[in-house]
C-alpha cells in the first residue's frame, strides 16, 4: 500500500528560498529581532540581535575564505550547542562548503572516525578535551578555530581572530561571501550527519540543501509560528538532525531561539525563558515526569492526597475525552503547577528521536502538555511522519510529513519516498545501494502499518528482532521500556540465540535516593543497595508484573542488575544515548553467560 499526504498544502515558505544560505539570506531581510539568539554564561543569558547575527556571520565566513576554505570542503563542529554553533554553520555553509556536526561527548575512536572519514579540513572545537583527542591522532586536522572563551591553545585560530582575518578579507574583496551564498545551489551537499553506530560504524548521511529546505517548509505547515509571541528553547545537540533542522525552522520564522546551558538545568531554562516551544526527546520527558512525581510523592498531608489522585486520573483517563469537573479541579490545583514548572507558557512539545511510552503521552496529555510524537531517520533528514495540532493519536507517530510518500513493505518495513530522502552515504555506494532502492524508496528498517485514518503506527523495529534459539521473535525495545523504574534507568535485553529470554539492568542513581527509604534501605550506600536482596525482590516483582502482559517466549525468565551506569565516554552509549548493543554485550560477556549457565 502506498500513501502520500494529498492535502493541498502550500508552504508560504517555499518561494522565499531553495538553500540554507538563502534562508539566512530571508531571516535577515525579513526580521529585525533584538534576540534572534541567546546563551547562558555566568549566570546570564547572552543575547545576539538579527543585526549582530548578521554581521558576525559575514565576518567568520570571510575568516574562513581568508583560511583557504573553499565550496565542497568539509568542516566539523564539535562543540555544544550555542549561538557560535549556529554562526559557524551559516558562515561555512554560505562559503558552499559542507559542515560535519560532530557530537561533543563523542567517544574519542568515533570522532577520529568520522573526521578522518569525512575528509574534514578545519575543526570548530569548544573544549581542549577534543582538541586533544584530535591532535593525539596525528596530524588529520589543518586548522582548529576555538570557541570565545578560556581556551589557550598554541595552534588553535580564536573566534575573535578569525573575526578579525574576515575583516581584512571583507575589505580587499567585498561582497565574497555574498556572492559565494548565491551561487549555493539547492542540490548540492549541505552537511554530512553521522549516524549514531548504536549497532556498527557510524556512517556519514550526505544531505542536500534542498533536503533540509524542504524539511524546514513542511514544518511551518505543520507547526506555525508567531515570532511576535513565539519564542523557543533548545536543550538538543545541534549535532542531531532532528534538533538542527527544527533550528533552521525557528530562525526561519523570526522567532527568538534560546539554548540550555547543559540538560540539568534545562528547569531552570525553562522558567527563565518561558518558551512556547521546545523538542525533546522521551528520555527528558521521562525524567521530567519522574521529578513530577517525586514532587507529588513528597508532598505532605491533603496536598499529598490531591497530587497522587490527580496523576492517577491523568494516567488513566483516556486522552480527548471530554473532562468532568472533577478534572477541571485537578487542572486548577496540580496539572497548571506542573506546566508553570516548565515556564508555564508552552505551545509545542515537540518528542522524536525514539519511542515514547504510550501511558506516558497519555499522562502528558491529560495533564494539559501539549506533546506531539513524530518520527524520522537521520536519512529522511529526518521527519516522515508527526502529530501535529488537530491531528493526533496517542500510540502513532502521526500523520505522514509534506510531500512524504510511504510504502509498507510486504515484510511489513516502511518505506519512504519524498525530498527529504538522503543523497546517500558519504564515500559507500554499496551501503547506500542497499539502503535505498532502484525506485527511489529509502528501506528504514522500522516495521509499521499505516490505519485508515492515515495515522503511521511504529510496530517494530525490523533489525531489532531476536530470534531465539527455538525460532522465536522477541522485540527488545517495548520489553526495555517496561523494565525501567525508579530502580533500572535503562535495559538491555539479550535473545539472539539464545534459549531464553534475560536482561541486563542499568540503575538510575537519581531513582535510588527516593526508593532505598522506601524499601527501608535508606542507610546503605547505592553499591551495598545494589547488590541487596530488596533491590533484587524489587525489580524481581517489576519482571514478574511485566511477564504477565507478554507471551512465554519473550518472558524475561533471568536478569542481571549492574552496579554502574553506561556511558557515552566508555563507548556504551551512542550520543543520542542509545545502547551499542554489541559493545555492551561484550563488557557483560562473563554476566550474561553466568545466567545461561546450568
Amino acid at each position: 500500500m502506498n500513501v502520500k499526504e494529498t492535502e493541498p498544502e502550500v508552504s508560504t515558505m517555499t518561494a522565499l528560498f531553495t538553500t540554507l544560505p538563502g534562508l539566512f539570506q530571508h531571516i535577515t531581510r525579513t526580521y529585525q529581532n533584538p534576540v534572534m539568539l541567546a546563551c547562558k554564561k555566568d549566570d546570564a543569558w547572552v543575547k545576539f540581535s538579527t543585526a549582530e547575527v548578521v554581521n558576525i556571520v559575514c565576518k567568520i565566513g570571510a575568516g574562513l575564505l581568508e583560511l583557504g576554505l573553499r565550496p565542497g570542503d568539509r568542516i566539523g563542529i564539535a562543540a555544544n550547542s550555542s549561538p557560535y554553533w549556529m554562526m559557524m554553520d551559516f558562515a561555512a555553509l554560505g562559503c558552499g562548503a559542507i559542515t560535519v556536526p560532530l557530537f561533543s561527548n563523542i567517544a574519542p575512536e568515533n570522532l577520529r572516525y568520522e573526521i578522518q572519514d569525512s575528509g574534514m579540513r578545519f575543526l570548530f572545537v569548544d573544549s581542549e578535551k577534543q582538541y586533544d583527542t584530535v591532535k593525539a591522532s596525528g596530524g588529520i586536522v589543518e586548522r582548529f578555530i576555538a570557541l570565545p572563551g578560556d581556551m589557550n591553545l598554541s595552534d588553535c585560530i580564536s573566534w575573535d581572530s578569525l573575526m578579525s582575518l574576515g575583516e581584512k578579507r571583507m575589505a580587499s574583496q567585498p561582497g565574497e561571501w555574498e556572492r559565494l551564498s548565491n551561487d549555493v545551489r539547492s542540490t548540492s551537499t549541505a552537511t554530512i550527519i553521522y549516524t549514531s553506530g548504536s549497532t556498527g560504524t557510524p556512517k556519514g548521511v550526505e544531505l542536500t540543501h534542498d533536503n533540509l529546505v524542504t524539511q524546514v517548509q513542511g514544518t511551518a505547515l505543520r507547526f506555525p509560528l508567531d515570532p511576535k509571541n513565539d519564542c523557543v528553547l533548545s536543550c538538543l545537540p545541534l549535532a542531531h538532525g532532528f534538533e538542527r533542522m527544527a533550528a533552521f525552522y525557528y530562525l526561519s520564522t523570526g522567532s527568538s531561539l534560546y539554548f540550555a546551558e547543559e540538560v540539568k538545568k534545562v528547569g531552570e531554562a525553562l522558567r527563565e525563558v518561558h518558551p512556547t516551544v521546545i523538542t525533546l526527546v522521551p528520555r527528558l520527558l521521562e525524567k521530567t515526569y519522574a521529578r513530577m512525581r517525586s514532587g507529588a510523592d513528597s508532598a505532605k498531608g491533603f496536598k499529598k492526597i490531591l497530587a497522587q489522585a490527580a496523576f492517577k486520573r491523568a494516567w488513566e483517563k483516556i486522552p480527548g475525552v471530554p473532562a468532568t469537573l472533577k478534572d477541571k479541579l485537578f487542572d486548577a490545583l496540580v496539572y497548571r503547577k506542573l506546566r508553570e514548572a516548565l515556564g508555564g507558557r508552552l505551545r509545542f512539545i515537540i518528542s522524536g528521536s525514539a519511542p515514547l511510552d504510550h501511558s506516558l503521552y497519555g499522562f502528558l496529555l491529560n495533564a494539559g502538555f501539549p506533546v506531539y510524537e513524530g518520527y524520522g531517520l537521520t536519512e529522511t533528514s529526518p521527519v516522515i511522519a508527526a502529530n501535529y495540532p488537530g491531528h493526533l493519536k496517542v500510540g502513532t507517530v502521526g500523520k505522514l510529513f509534506p510531500d512524504v510518500e510511504v510504502r509498507i513493505g510486504e515484510d511489513g518495513e516502511i518505506l519512504a519516498r519524498g525530498p527529504g530522502i538522503m543523497k546517500g552515504y558519504y564515500g559507500k555506494p554499496g551501503e547506500t545501494a542497499k539502503t535505498i532502492d532502484e525506485n527511489g524508496w529509502l528501506h528504514t528498517g522500522d516495521l509499521g502499518k499505516l490505519d485508515a485514518e492515515g495515522f503511521l503506527h511504529i510496530t517494530g523495529r525490523k533489525k531489532e528482532l531476536f530470534k531465539t534459539a527455538n525460532g522465536k521473535y522477541v522485540a527488545p525495545v517495548p520489553i526495555e521500556q517496561a523494565l525501567c523504574n525508579k530502580l533500572a534507568d535503562m535495559a538491555m535485553v539479550i535473545a539472539e540465540k539464545r534459549p531464553f529470554v534475560t536482561a541486563v539492568l542499568f540503575p538510575d542513581m537519581e531513582g535510588l535516593k527516593r526508593l532505598k527509604p522506601e524499601l527501608g534501605c535508606a542507610e546503605m550506600d547505592d553499591a551495598s543497595f545494589l547488590h541487596s536482596e530488596q533491590a533484587r525482590a524489587y525489580m524481581q516483582k517489576a519482571v514478574d508484573d511485566m511477564n504477565t502482559k507478554l507471551n512465554h517466549w519473550e518472558k524475561v525468565q533471568k536478569f542481571h542488575l549492574a552496579d554502574r551506569i553506561l556511558s557515552v565516554d566508555a563507548a556504551e552509549l551512542t550520543p543520542t544515548l542509545k545502547i551499542r548493543r554489541h559493545v555492551v554485550e561484550e563488557k557483560f560477556r562473563a554476566e550474561i553467560d553466568a545466567m545461561y549457565a546450568a
